[in-house]
Order: structure tokens, then sequence, then C-alpha cells
């Protein structure tokens, strides 16, 4: 403390942690760290803890608390208030038609193809019932349509306040371009509700996406009053400091912002790592890093390139994800508390995601905690000293032996064995999301070092380096502490946005400067307003860029001499070659601005580092305080234990070795050696391997002899890592298309799928199974290292793919030849060790109509380019003719293209990933690991086969209600069999002859397999990597020339009410006998709409969008209202469409009572209302308008879909005009501006006794409109009163009544001697028929009624009346 006055004014930083508070103080004067500090933190009160972290410091520091000028404090309050739902009840306002943005949501299910049955969507922020709308409406040019009506907002408001809403979220339409009416709402709100705080989304988050704005915008409200409270408390105690708080993107706010704006505080404890390492190792004079934060819970990591982190525009807290500017910070469920388990069914390995926490802790803690975690893991294998805090904390070992002991015999290993590996899979998941930080986005790890902190960082990040190749490995003095160093000494920030979006060539650089000037003028001043003056700051610009029709927004930063001198061609060249760098593909034209930024921050703080004492050499010896045994490479060895304390600088310390310190201990393998900087930070690097003599070529040849005969052993653990590798492989893949492609289908709503298959062709990761089996089938041509095989034909790879707008390209992969020669004039090659695989759906291939999928075609060659196996690359070579050739087909050559780089990109990233990990395990290795993978799963198939199948044969049919050529409806029907030797056949025999028209569905057997495997193995495990492997186990019967298997060349552009069909019958198959699987209908179909034509320019357009209807009521819960069943696929926003295309959405939002009555609800339905702003044509594709959408367990049908046109809608009316029903299933309807659609979906079918559902529940619903108060008492016998109020004495009657007349019926049943089929079949309720097979005669009543009830003539029974078209020539 030499040097000290008692004038100094010190700077203090503060990181609020789960479990401790970190304190660092720092001279102003000196720049001297004075003191550092910890204490317990207090969840009930964070600002207890802080202030007792404060006096123990400026006790230590023998100072006063006065003396302490600035506090710069992380704090986990905003994400703690976010995770454990301690929010306030937030208010919505929306425009009139939107009420429901939160509650559809993107219409997403996470997970695979199974997800929904086990899924249950949580609450939301701003719940439905405290949700309101308001007439008004800006379209996407920043018009105003129609005016605010004030009237009707003070009635909404009146809502709100019954509501006893803390806080209100305005999010209006396409506010994002004109806030003028959120504004307007914001001043009568705080006339109504003047104590309520308000956040309005043009401020928070003036960006397009009504979805994201919306949540970003309600979150901002969720916590503001929670973290207004808990700062104005927090300056009040600290009377006479400056209080800064750290934001998510790392830089600080002041006070005023921090509570006007806490959304940029989620990420606010893990940016202060990522600035507290970044501070640090500047100190040793590395600029390149990857952060890695370990925790009890989680691992957070990062990336820094040149001493300034990457940042992204999105948070994620959760299950809330929202658009705030924060640092990339990627997330994990891997930390100490991770809990290791062994799933029954497959026998694997997992770590995580779900963690023992502070209470009880892992079982070595001794606080009653059992389960095993990787902390006792780390306990077993000897890398924990038996006393943690410098001794006060003793460790059980006993314990942590027997929880791990659990994991050892279910996996029949030692115990040392299962310990290595938990840690190696842990290991394998923080990896992974290093990749995603650092790989994904063009980066090499091998030029990063690895810095390590948080309580258990520094005990992983050895193992990680290995992986990665980052040396060194970088462990700061105090890891647990780094946060509040990086709170100490980062920038206060500001950043002021724009959203802007334009093509490159309708703006002139003049126009981007001066925006950006006005931006940065903007920011300067509100850093100025904290105290900072313009002479202290440092002022940058960027822009959000892509090429239009893309989903990713790439930031550049913008430099302003450049943009004055070579104007946006600069800014697009930079634009590509970061493009290239990532994606190895770029364009010359149709490069897109999104968002303009200015950014202003302080200088950076001085903060200096401690020097150590140097060491006479690099002997630690005086420093080593013990040894103990632990378990590496297989084998106990010796390893000392250090204390840090005594480390001095130039101390070196061999592995094995365990380094010691209050709130860390550092592992150094037994292959790697540590040295101390003279800053304390310790350096890890890899000891130099000793120099081997060359090997003689008899030696070679002996080696590799051996390497043929020996046989390859796989543990459970490297199989398991090899498996979370190759799910991290195909997330990867996914991702490229998601940000790349520029077709909505793709882009938006993901339709696409990607595969790893092994050299044989079987699927090891993906979704549909694999498409190499049917390529293989008809292509004849040599494979070769760098070809790319394009294909779209479904009749050239057996429906591997189903119609021609699903363009899959195939990467065959190949190790390196271990000799570059020819022979027999062929290049010779390496060994085949897999394939890449991955389609997307491109908007359009030519044909008949625009978007390619006409619902009157009788050939495929109607629907327009048909490309059968072709090679678009010979050995790496694109053949650009062939590409030329395929895009002059189509109508929007340029998003195609785009498209297929974004396809082929996602394969060669496949195929260097997979390579990699030959490289790393061995291509024996590797390729055994694979054998067993597929092992596992079959092995998983057979055991549900054995004990979840019943013997008895099961029959199950269903339908597609018409072809479009006037026929009707056709059954599809499947009978399961269980055979001998453990296998199911699967036989669509009786299933009807295929369609003239375009529903035939050209059902790949393998695709089949693989929808049973996703529906029987991932609802028992849901971590499983899905493969091929149990294909053996399932017979698939499709007869030739059905439905199913139709005849080249019939059409097939209308394929997916058939392939939706397969998964309810699959369900009712399965269901039988089985309630795990047992869910009502409600896949049904995939509604597709296009909107084609020409704007007022001239300019063409051509929309195409999926919709989605209700998710079937399931064992679990209800489902969820207008979601989408299909794995990964979302709703295209409507601000989207409203930007880049002529329609105005003007209402959106899930139809009540349209999911069906049941114990768990069927989702209700959507109807979306699109207003054609241009003359057009429009073609639809939907399916259940005839039939409905069955219940199960006494649940009711749901809703049909139906689609009503209002030709001459007035714009004040949205049901106006004259009024046509439309077909389901029609083309080239001719739409006049103006006119209106209503696009309605079906709803799910309901699960359960409606009677059963408790009454509260179906009051919730009538509260939230998605069920009416006759639908409450029709449905569910609740009678709700227009107040709300629940008439109970009526309810219980009218149930009562209910349950009466069911129970007659029943026994009427039961005297007609039906209780035998009949009790299975009574099960379902489909609504036009009792069986399980349909009679001639329900099906003719079904179609009496078809016109009275639906306002469409009946179509044709197949075969009555059916036309042929090419069905055999």
């Amino acid at each position: 403390m030499a040097n000290v006055r008692p004038d100094d004014r010190y700077r203090l930083g503060i990181d609020v942690g789960g479990t401790f508070t970190d304190l660092l103080l720092v001279n102003v004067r000196t720049s001297a760290i004075s003191a550092k500090a910890k204490v317990p933190s207090t969840p009930h009160d964070p600002s207890e803890g802080v202030l007792n972290g404060i006096k123990k410091i400026c006790a230590i520091a023998n100072i006063d608390m006065a003396q302490v000028e600035h506090i710069l404090h992380g704090t986990t309050v905003a994400t703690n208030a976010v995770l454990e739902g301690k929010g306030v009840n937030v208010g919505l306002i929306t425009t009139e038609g939107h009420r429901q943005i939160l509650h559809i949501d993107r219409s997403f299910v996470p997970g695979g193809l199974a997800a929904f049955i086990v899924w249950n969507k949580g609450p939301l922020l701003a719940p439905l019932e405290a949700t309101v709308e308001v007439k008004e409406r800006i379209d996407a040019a920043g018009r105003v349509v129609r005016g605010l009506d004030v009237a009707d907002l003070r009635k909404q408001i009146e809502v709100l306040k019954r509501e006893k809403v803390e806080a209100v979220t305005v999010c209006l339409m396409n506010a994002y371009v004109n806030g003028m009416h959120e504004e307007a709402v914001r001043e009568v709100l705080r006339e109504e509700m003047p104590n309520i705080p308000v956040s309005i989304s043009s401020e928070v988050l003036p960006e397009m996406y009504e979805y994201e704005r919306a949540l970003t915008t309600v979150a901002n409200s969720y916590i503001c009053p929670t973290i207004s409270t808990y700062i104005t408390n927090l300056q009040r105690a600290v009377q006479g400091s400056k209080l800064s708080i750290l934001r998510s993107d790392g830089g600080l706010s002041s006070e005023d912002n921090a509570c006007r704006f806490p959304v940029n505080l989620l990420m606010s404890g893990p940016a202060g790592g990522v600035t507290g390492a970044m501070w640090i190792s500047d100190k040793v004079g590395y600029g390149n890093l990857l952060t890695m934060d370990v925790g009890g819970t989680s691992a957070d990591v990062a990336l820094i390139e040149g001493g300034v982190p990457k940042r992204r525009k999105e948070t994620r807290v959760g299950d809330v994800t929202v658009r705030a500017q924060a640092l990339d910070v990627h997330t994990v469920g891997a930390g100490g508390g991770s809990i290791a388990h062994v799933p029954t069914l497959t026998n694997a390995l997992r770590v995580g995601p779900e963690s023992a926490g502070a209470m009880p802790g892992p079982a070595c803690y001794g606080k009653g905690g059992t389960a095993p975690t990787v902390t006792d893991a780390n306990v077993v294998l000897g890398y924990l000293p038996s006393a943690l805090l410098g001794g006060e904390f003793k460790l059980d070992i006993d314990a942590a032996q027997k929880a791990v002991s659990g994991i050892a015999e279910k996996l029949g290993m030692n115990v040392r064995d299962a310990a290595k590996g938990i840690v190696d899979i842990v290991n394998e998941k923080m990896f992974g999301a290093l990749r995603l930080v650092s790989v994904e986005q063009g980066y090499d790890p091998r030029d990063f070092a690895l810095v390590s902190f948080g309580g258990a960082g520094s005990l992983h990040a050895n193992a990680v380096a290995k992986l990665m190749g980052s040396w060194p490995v970088l462990v700061p003095p105090s890891p647990g502490v780094l946060c509040a160093f990086g709170d100490a000494t980062t920038r206060t920030r500001h950043d002021c946005s724009r959203s802007f979006v334009r093509e490159f060539a309708e703006v002139k650089a003049e126009e981007i400067l001066t925006i950006l000037s006005g931006l940065g003028e903007q920011a300067a001043a509100l850093l100025e307003k904290d105290g900072i003056g313009r002479e202290e700051q440092e002022l940058t610009f960027a822009a959000d860029v892509r090429y239009k029709g893309q989903g990713l927004t790439m930031p550049l930063g913008i430099e302003i001499e450049k943009m004055e001198r070579e104007g946006l061609l600069w800014l697009a060249s930079a634009f590509d070659a970061e493009h290239r760098k990532q994606f190895h593909f770029s364009f010359d034209k149709d490069h897109e601005l999104v968002n303009l930024r200015a950014v202003v921050e302080s200088k950076p703080a001085k903060a200096e580092a401690i020097k150590l004492e140097k060491a006479g050499g690099e002997d630690a010896g005086e420093a080593r305080v013990g040894k103990q045994e632990v378990y590496m490479e297989g084998k106990m060895m010796q390893a000392g234990i250090y204390d840090r304390r005594l480390l001095k600088a130039g101390h070196a310390v061999e592995g094995p070795a365990i380094i010691t310190e209050m709130d860390s201990t550092t592992l150094v393998l037994s292959d790697c050696k540590a040295v101390v900087h003279e800053t304390g930070v310790i350096l890890i690097n890899p000891k130099p391997a000793p120099a081997a003599a060359p090997a003689t070529l008899s030696e070679k040849r002996l080696r590799e002899k051996e390497e043929k005969e020996v046989e390859v052993e796989v543990d459970v653990v490297t199989l398991d890592i090899v498996e979370n590798a190759l799910r991290s492989i195909k997330i990867e893949m996914d991702a490229v298309l998601y940000r790349t492609a520029m077709s909505p289908g793709i882009r938006e709503q993901h339709d696409q799928f990607g595969l790893v298959a092994s050299p044989t062709g079987q699927m090891v990761v993906g979704q549909f199974g694999s498409f190499i089996h049917g390529l293989m089938q008809s292509y004849t041509k040599p494979i070769e290292d760098g070809d790319v095989i394009l294909l779209s034909d479904p009749y050239s790879c057996g429906g591997a793919v189903s119609h021609a707008n699903d363009w899959l390209a195939v990467m065959p992969i190949f190790t390196a030849p271990k000799t570059e020669r020819v022979e027999k004039g062929c290049i010779v090659q390496g060994e085949l060790v897999g394939w890449a695989a991955m389609f997307g759906h491109v908007t359009d291939i030519g044909g008949k109509v625009a978007c390619s999928m006409p619902n009157d075609a009788c050939t495929i060659y109607e629907e327009g380019v048909v490309i059968p196996p072709v090679r678009l690359y010979q050995r790496g070579v694109l053949n650009e003719d062939l590409l030329e050739l395929i895009l002059h087909q189509c109508r929007m050559p340029i998003w195609n293209k785009c498209d297929l780089m974004a396809i082929v990109a996602s394969v060669k990233l496949a195929r260097a990933r997979i390579l990699e990990l030959c490289g790393r395990f061995g291509v024996k290795e590797y390729l055994k690991a694979l054998d067993l993978m597929l092992e596992r799963n079959k092995m998983a198939m057979g055991e549900l086969i054995r004990t979840s199948i019943p013997q008895e044969e099961l029959y199950f049919e269903d339908y597609v209600c018409d072809d479009s050529m006037g026929l009707g409806p056709f059954k599809i029907c499947c009978t399961m069999e269980k055979l001998e030797g453990g296998r199911l056949r699967f036989d669509f025999t009786g299933t009807d002859r295929q369609s003239p028209g375009s529903i035939n569905f050209f059902l790949n057997e393998d695709m089949f397999r693989m929808f049973c495997g996703a529906y029987m193995i991932q609802v028992f495990d849901p971590e499983i990597v899905l493969n091929d492997g149990f294909y053996s186990l399932l017979d698939v019967v499709i007869p030739e020339g059905s439905l199913l298997k139709p005849k080249k060349p019939a059409a097939l552009s209308c394929r997916t009410h058939a392939l939706g069909r397969i998964f309810d019958i699959l369900t009712g198959l399965l269901g039988q006998r089985q309630p795990e699987y047992l869910c009502a209908a409600g896949f049904s179909s995939s509604p597709h709409i296009m909107y084609s034509g020409r704007d007022e320019g001239g300019k063409w357009f051509q929309y195409y969008g999926i919709g989605f209807g209700g998710i079937p009521g399931r064992p679990f819960g209800d489902g969820a209202d207008g979601h989408s069943l299909w794995p990964s696929f979302t709703n295209i926003p409507n601000e989207f469409m409203e930007k880049y295309f002529p329609v105005r959405i003007e209402r959106f939002y899930t139809v009540p009572n349209s999911g069906g009555a049941g114990l768990h609800r069927g989702g209700n339905g959507i109807n979306i209302v699109y207003r054609f702003l241009e003359d057009g044509e429009l073609s639809i594709h939907d399916d259940r308008w005839l039939t409905s959408p069955w219940g199960v367990n006494g649940g009711r049908p749901g809703e049909r879909s139906r689609k009503i046109l209002y030709r001459g809608c007035p714009l004040e009316e949205i049901e106006g005009g004259e009024r046509v029903v439309i077909p389901s299933k029609c083309d080239h309807v001719k739409v006049k501006k103006g006119d209106v659609l209503h696009y309605i979906t079906w709803g799910g079918g309901g699960w359960g006794d409606p009677l059963m559902r408790p009454v509260a529940a179906v009051t919730a619903d009538v509260r939230r409109g998605l069920v009416t108060l006759e639908g409450a008492e029709e449905g569910y016998g609740v009678v709700v009163s227009k107040e709300g109020a629940v008439d109970l004495t009526a309810t219980e009657a009218a149930r009562a009544a209910r349950l009466s007349a069911a129970a007659a019926v029943v026994k009427q049943e039961v005297m007609r001697g039906r209780e035998g089929e009949g009790s299975r079949q009574g099960v379902f309720d489909f609504g036009f028929r009792k069986g399980m097979k349909a009679t001639q005669e329900e099906i003719r009543m079904l179609l009496s009624r078809c016109e009275e009830e639906t306002g469409l003539a009946p179509p044709v029974l197949p075969g009555e009346g059916e036309t042929h078209c090419h069905l055999d020539n």
C-alpha cells in the first residue's frame, strides 16, 4: 500500500454471482490494484451482499467509503428475474389483429420430429389476458394507413387497469420505421396510468420483425421495476459515488439508462468475465483470445480478435431470446454441478443440462446431494485437492465415489473410467461451444489463446485447449474474481441505431454518412450527459449488411474516410470478403443495408497488473505443498500440489500438477507444463514432444500391416463424444443455410434437412433418414473426392427427396491419400469415411405456376426443372455451364443460386468437420464409433418392440380430402404386425391407388422407418442422435402404383398432405396400446400459399409461405396454438412479408374453439388475413377441409381448415365485398388490389374427456380469448358470465348431465356387443365415422353434408369419376 495518499480516489468493480460477490478496488491516481475481496452473495436481496462487500474491501484497503468515486457493477439481477420468473405483471398493447404476437411466437417447437409430444410451452412474459389491441395501422414504408383511435385506446387501457399490470409495453406493427403511434400511446398511458413504467418498441429495438421486437420490449418491461428498485436502493446506500452498470455488450450504462433499458443488462454477468479476460491477457501480450468461464451450472465462451470482442444482436436467457446488443457469449449446460445420467433404453452416458445447483450441490459437498456431478468425477480422478477455499471446505471423497459408482455399474466399467468419461463429455460440450464462436464464424482456434476463469474453468481448460489446439492456456490470478476485474476496467458505452432497409443501388453514400453523423451526435450527447466530455469519447460506426433476400445481417465496421473516398463499393467489397471467409461464396450484386449504428465509448479505464517477485529459477519446489494420485492416460500418476500464493515469476510446474488457490483449482495435464508470468498469470503449453528416429521402410510396412490387423475398440465415452461431435456438426450445417439462403422457405421456415452418413450410406446424424441409398440406385458414375452430386428428381432416388423443389447436394468424404500417385490413369484416392448431404426447398424451379407446385399437374414434368443425379462439382471444380443451364429454368435465379451455394457450403463444412474427427480419433476408431452408434439405436428399437408393442395386429386409416382434380377423399391405411425375431411390419396395402393429380407422395421406405424411430426412441431418450441403425427391424410394404408409391411420371408437387397424414396414422397405430405415444391428430397437412405478379413498376414478385395449424392434445398437456409440428420450422414474420411483398397482414390470430375440446385441449388453428396490394395470382395447398383432425380418449375433433376470399373489400373492413369460398387446392386464383383472404388452418384434436378439464383452465382460456363463452359451455360444460365469472352451480349441473348421457351411450354399446373391437375404436373420435375403418355409408354421408358444412362441392370418390393423366407412361 505504498504511495497511497489520504486524498486518493478509487474505482470499485463489483460482480455479483450466484454464490459469491467479488470486488476489486483500483486507485484512480496510480491505477494500482489496491484490494480484492469476496463475500457470500445474498440472493434474497443482492444489494445486501454488495454493501457487505464494499464494507469489507474498504476495511482491507483501510480507506473510507467516501473515497470510492465510481462503482462499476456487473449484476445478474436482470438475468435471475427472467430465469426465476420473478418479473412483474406486464401489459402489452398491440395493433388490432395482432394481439397474439407473443402467444403464437414464431410457431417454433424445439427438438426433432416427435418433440411436440413432450414439449410444453412456458408462460408468456406478458400474459394474453393482459394483452390488448388498438385500432391503428402504419405500413412497411412508415405511412399511416389508419390513424390511432384514442377513444378505443382508453377503453383498452381499462382492461390493463383491471389486470393490475405493473409495467406496460407498446409494440405496434411497423413501428420500427415510424414510432409516432407508439409515442402517442405512451402519452395517453402517462395520463391514464401515471405511475406505471412504459416501454415502447420503437425506442427499445427499432428494427424489423414484430415478434422479436415485441419480446425484447416486453422483457424490458418485465424486469424494469425490479432493476429500478435495485439500482435506486443501491445508489441510495452509496451516495456520493457514481454508479454505472455493466451492459450485455461489455460497455457501461449510466444509472438512468440502466433503469430505462434493463433488457441490455441480461448478460451483464458474463460480459464482465470477457472484459476482464481482455484486460489481463493484454498485460501478457495476447490479443486473440477464446474465453471460457465455467461455473456450477454452465460454461460461457466467447471470442476476442485483436483485443476486440465479437458482439451479436441476440441475448438468450433460459427460454427467452431477445434482440439486444451483447457480447457473443455462447452458453452450454456444462458446469461443475452438471449431473451425469444413463438412460435405460440406450445405455448412453449423458452429462447435463440438469444441475445439482448450490443446494444440495455435488455429493462431495456433503450437503445431502447424491446425484453424480462433474465435480464428483473430478474428485474421483484426483483432480481436486481434499479441501477447497484454502482448506476451509472439506470434500467428502467417499460420497463422490459412491455417486459415480452408480454410473460405472450401468456402463459396466470401473469407477475411475466412468469418472473420466463424465469429464471427457463435459469437456466435449465446452469444445463444441467454443467451436460455435470460432470455427463456425470462420476463425481457426489455433490462432487463439484460451483464457479460463470462473470457479471450475481452470480445472478443465488444459484438456479443452488440447481439443481446440488453442495455446497457451492463460489462467489469471484469482480467476473466480476476473469478472470484477472486467467491471473495473471497462468503458462507458452508448449506441444509437436506425433501421435502414435499402438496396445499395437505391441509396448514395452521402445519405448514409449523413444518417451516421446524426446517430453519432445522438450517442455522443448521451455519453456527455453521463459526465464524459467529448474529448474523452471514442466514436465508431457500423452497418448491418446482407445480400437482398438473405436471413443473416452481418455487422461491418464503417471507416468514414473510406466511405467518403470510395463510397458503397468499399462497403460491398468488405461484405463480400467477410461472406467468403465465413461461407466460402459471395455475389457481386444485390447488397442490402439493414441497420446503421453509431457507438460511442469512453476511453479505457486504467488498472495496473500486479508484479510478482522473480524466482531464482524454474524450480517451483518452494510452492509445492503436497502430492496426490491422479488418473490420467488410463493409469494412476503422482501429481504435485502447489499453492499459487507461493509461486513466483519464472517458476515452471511440470504436469501432472494441481495448483490451488482460494477460489479455483488449476489442473496441469501430464504432457503439459505451466509457467508463471510476472503478472501472476499461469501460462500452460504442451511439453515438447521427444524427437523420434525416422522409421525404416520395413518398419513402416510392419506398422501398416499391424494397423490393418488390429481390431479397434471404442469405449462408451469415446462413442458419446463422437455422437456429441456429430450433433454439433449437424447444427453447424443448419446454421450455414439459415444465415445465407434466400428462399424464405429455407431462411425463415427452415424447410431443409441435412445429414452425415457412414461409408455405406447409413445416416448417423440427421432428420429424415439417409438420401444415399436411393441416390446410389441410379447414379452410375465413379465417386471421386471433391465431387458434389446434385439432384431433385424423386424418381431417381427412390423418393429420398419427395418433390422437385427440394434440391439435394451429396458429397463423399475421403481421407487424404497416403501418397499422391496415379494408377491406370486414375488418381488414387484416400479411404471413403462417409457422406454429407443437405437439401433445401427452393422457392421456384420454373413450371406452370409460380413457386412450382401446381395443384393441377398430371406429371412431374409440369412442375419445373427436374434434376437427375449430376456432378455439380467434379473433384472440387464447379461445372458452371451446368449451373447456368439449371438456373435458366427458374423464375428467381439469384435466389436459387444463393440457396444452392449455401447448400453446397453446408456439405463442404460437414466434410471438413468429419475429417477433423478422423484426424482426432483415427479413421478406424471413428468408423467403429459409427457402427456402435448404429447398433445403439438398433438395440433401443429392439427393446421398445419387445416391451411396448402388443402381439396383436393393429390397423389405422385416415384420408387426404381431395386431389384438386375433383376426386376424394383418398384413403391411406396401414397395418402394423409384430413378427418373429423382434421385428415390426408396416403394410400400406389397401391404400388408394395413385391420384391423377399432384397429391401423390413417393414415400421412401427408409424415411418412414426414420419417422417410426423419431416417435419411439426419442420419446424415451430425447438426447439420442437418431440414426439408421434400427432399419433392419422394420419391414415396410408400400404397394406400387398406390398414392404412396406412384409410377413415374405421376405429379408429386402437392404431396405434403399425404406426408402429414402419415404422421397422424403413425400416431394412431403406435398409440392404440401405448399411452406414451397416443396424441390426437394434428400434423394433418402443410398448408402453402403462393402469391405472385408484377407490381405497379412492372417488377416481378413471388411469395411462398407455409402455414401452421393446432398441435394436438397430448398425454403431457394442451397442444400449442398455431405452432409447427415439423422440426425446426418457423413462420415468416409479418413485417418481413409487408416489407418485401405487396401484401398487408390485417389479422394474425388463433381461431377460438378450433382446437378440439379435451382434458388437454387441442391447439387452435390460425387465421391469417391477407390484404393484397397489387393484382396477382394465388395458389393454395391445404387439406383437412373435409375430414377433421380426430380426438382421442374422449377428446373431440379439431375444426376444419377453410379459405375465404373477399373481393373488393373496403379498406376499413376485413369481411366486406363479395364473399367467395376458395377450394383447399387451387391455382391461378386472380386477386385484385384490395382483395382480402382469410387463410384459416385446422385445429388439433383434443385429448381426454373435456368434462374432466379443470374449471380454472377453461376460465383462463376464456379470459385469453382462446375459447369463447359459448365454447366453454358447449365443449366443457363450464358456464361463464360475460364478466368472466364462473357459475359453479350451473357448471356442476351441466357436467353431471353430460356424464350421465355419456354413460347411457356406453351402456347401449355394451348391450349391442361392441365392447370388443369397439373398445379400441372408442379411443378415437373421428367425427364422421365410428369404427377404425370407415364404411361406404359413412363416406357418402360425409360427402352429402360437404357443401352445406364447407361451402364447397363434394369431391367424387376415386374410381367413380377418375380421369387418367399419364399414369403409366
